[in-house]
Order: structure tokens, then sequence, then C-alpha cells
């Protein structure tokens, strides 16, 4: 079952579960963790064991073939997944979201997430056609992010995307033609910021639907920066920005 759920996202999405592997992780995932396997005794065997909750001892060459790690941490645990639904993140006032538009690297995503659960963002929206949320690649990049901020997964962008600006969010577009940089928009009222994917960035059907679009200045020689460092970059002015406007 481990194998499976590590190598196919039919296995996952039906079984509803994924793999976690290492203490941190393992220990982020919390109550969420249906059984765990180890090859060592760690602390967070022992919590597991103490909470009720399966833990079955293989043989390090065992854990070894299983683990993705170039060095085995002696600990996975097979987790449920929960689902985040879209009002969950919408509600209140000033919000933030980051909305993922056909990302295809499992890393870029675990740093988005991360970024977006450091920045004290509300959630993050992933549409149709960006890689599986519970991708081991995406959860290790997360850093155990992706089990405290609610990610929404959703089929239909432009119809969300309305659905965001009836709720009075803020569309916020990043793109490389953009004539404002981001520091010159309003990004203090609820926002959500949209990213595209690696290669073609956002659609032209979704880059119209956007209130505002931006770019990062970029005076050097590079044409482009990476999705994940984009996102951060903005994330970051929008922490700026509301931090400067609690203090005025």
């Amino acid at each position: 079952q481990v194998r499976s759920l590590l190598d196919k996202r039919k296995t996952r999405e039906k079984e509803e579960l994924f793999v976690v592997e290492g203490p941190h992780l393992v220990e982020e995932a919390g109550s969420s963790v249906k059984y765990a396997l180890y090859s060592s005794i760690l602390p967070i065997v022992k919590k597991l064991e103490e909470q009720g909750i399966p833990c079955y001892r293989l043989s390090r060459a065992s854990m070894a073939d299983l683990s993705e790690l170039e060095a085995p941490q002696g600990v996975l645990a097979v987790v449920k997944q929960k689902p985040a639904a879209l009002p969950e993140l919408s509600a209140g006032s000033g919000q933030l979201l980051v909305f993922c538009v056909e990302v295809q690297d499992p890393g870029n995503l675990g740093t988005i997430i991360r970024t977006a659960d450091a920045v004290g963002a509300s959630g993050v929206i992933l549409s149709k056609g960006t890689v599986d949320l519970f991708n081991s690649k995406v959860v290790r990049g997360s850093m155990g992010s992706i089990f405290h901020l609610p990610v929404v997964r959703i089929t239909e962008t432009a119809k969300t995307i309305e659905q965001l600006k009836k709720k009075n969010f803020r569309i916020i577009a990043a793109d490389v033609k953009a004539k404002m940089s981001y520091f010159e928009v309003d990004l203090i009222s609820p926002t959500a910021i949209l990213v595209g994917n690696e290669g073609a960035g956002l659609p032209n059907d979704i880059l119209k639907l956007a209130d505002e679009t931006v770019k990062i200045p970029m005076p050097g020689r590079a044409e482009s920066l990476n999705v994940a460092i984009s996102s951060a970059i903005i994330l970051y002015e929008v922490l700026r920005q509301r931090q400067s406007a609690r203090k005025n």
C-alpha cells in the first residue's frame, strides 16, 4: 500500500491517503496518521503508540527500499487526507489567498504552500492541472505547512475567481508582461494572488479576469523568476503593506 500511495496519484485519490516521511512530518501529521512504519525507535514512534496508532517495525533494508530520501530517517506514516472547501478560505476580513493555476513542479508547489503559511495567508487554491497536492515532493517541500494551512482543489478556475470577487477579494495576477510593479498596487484589502505555470504563465482568459496584473522588476539579465520565488516576493509585500497599515 505504501509503495502504491507513493507512486500513484490514482491510489492516493481513491483511498484518500498519502505518505509522509521523517520524524518532523510524521509529528506534524498528528491525529491524521492512520499507521506508521519504522526501523528505528524514535520519540515520535513511542508517541504514536501511546495514542493507539498502529506502528509496524521494518528492517533497515525494507525501510530503505520504501524511502524516497537518500538518507532514510527511520519512520514514515500513511496519513488521511483532509480536504478543505472554498468557504473556509473566504470568510472574514483581511484575507490573503494564493491561487496556483497549473503549477507543475512539486517542489515549487510545496514551497508556495510553506511561504503562504509563513506570511499568515488564509489558504491556497489549486486549479485543475496543478501537480497533486499529496505528491511526496510537494509534502516534503511544504515542511509540514500542508497540515497547518487549508488547501482547496478546484476544477473551474474562472468560476472560482468570480466567487472570490463576490466575497470582495481583489484578484492580483502575476504576469511578467504587466506594466505595474507589485509594490505599486494596494494589497491591504482581501486579496487573491494568481500565479501560473512555470513555462506558460497564466492563460490570457484568466489574466483578463484579474483586477490588476503586476510584475516583479528585473533590471538584470534574467528573463523570469521561479514561480515559488515570485510568489514569495509578492506575499511578503502583502505582509509589509499590512503591517505598515496597522502601525499607521
